[in-house]
């Protein structure tokens, strides 16, 4: 098994040496973390960050953030296709009501603001988010679709900016400790 994982990680640094491979990857990463993968995007920007290397940096995260939204776009579409299938059995159960009705409310009163600032969260699972924002979307008129992706590519960007920023900080307090 450690054969496995030394493989996969010899095989993603030598991504990361040849840009023409490594954004792909992230693009696709993105997707797969925005649809499936419950983990941190912060992967993918460990070592460009520790590297400072500012303008790959900047190259992965609009990979990274497009890669976010076409990934957002897909569960925006499945939202759309499952609500009245939720809404249908939240009817058959007074605490499925009930939660469906709170989840409603949380996604109209906190709006695309909400979904940026929960995206734009570093370390925070992008997924359940997501999917909150989509499926409880009420009849997909609390929030209007080109909106949810921009909010999400913004929220992409912004989290990079974050990252790259705390790291700023944290060497120059080392350095003036």
């Amino acid at each position: 098994m450690a054969d496995i994982w030394t493989d996969f990680i010899s095989f993603l640094l030598g991504a990361y040496a040849n840009p023409y491979v490594f954004l792909p990857l992230v693009f696709l990463y993105a997707i797969a973390i925005a649809v499936v993968l419950p983990l941190p995007i912060e992967l993918s920007l460990v070592a460009p960050i520790l590297d400072q290397q500012w303008g790959y940096l900047a190259e992965i995260a609009l990979a990274l953030a497009a890669g976010k939204t076409v990934g957002a776009w897909l569960i925006f579409l499945l939202g759309v296709r499952v609500e009245d299938t939720i809404r249908w059995w939240s009817e058959r159960w007074r605490f499925a009501k009930w939660f469906v009705d709170k989840a409603d409310l949380f996604v109209q009163k906190t709006g695309y603001l909400g979904l940026y600032l929960l995206l734009s969260i570093p370390l925070m699972s992008d997924t359940i988010p997501l999917y909150l924002y989509s499926l409880f979307n009420k009849e997909g008129e609390s929030l209007e679709r080109n909106l949810f992706l921009v909010a999400n590519f913004l929220a992409a960007v912004n989290r990079v900016v974050i990252l790259a920023g705390l790291f700023l900080i944290g060497v120059d307090l080392i350095r003036g400790a």
